[in-house]
């Protein structure tokens, strides 16, 4: 399985590790409306998903709300 995620860490700074370095990725182009607040985003967006009961979907679910954010050009929100 070739995710990026597939060696999950058991901590919040580790999700937010992994979350931020893909999430820079994908706003790497020059053109990402939030790239001064993204670890910011990040973190915001891991902490509101991290009490779950399935700690497996926490770093899909906090980069699938990061996504909206860039999207949306701002990290207040919550449309994921």
């Amino acid at each position: 399985m070739d995710s990026p995620f597939a060696e999950l860490t058991r901590t919040p700074d580790g999700v937010v590790a992994a979350v931020y370095r893909r999430a820079s990725e994908e706003c790497a182009t020059g053109h990402c409306p939030i790239a001064r607040q993204l670890e910011g985003c990040v973190r915001d967006a891991v902490a509101a998903v991290w009490d779950g009961r399935v700690k497996t979907f926490v770093p899909v679910l906090a980069l699938r709300r990061v996504r909206a954010c860039i999207r949306a050009g701002t990290c207040e929100c919550d449309d994921f």
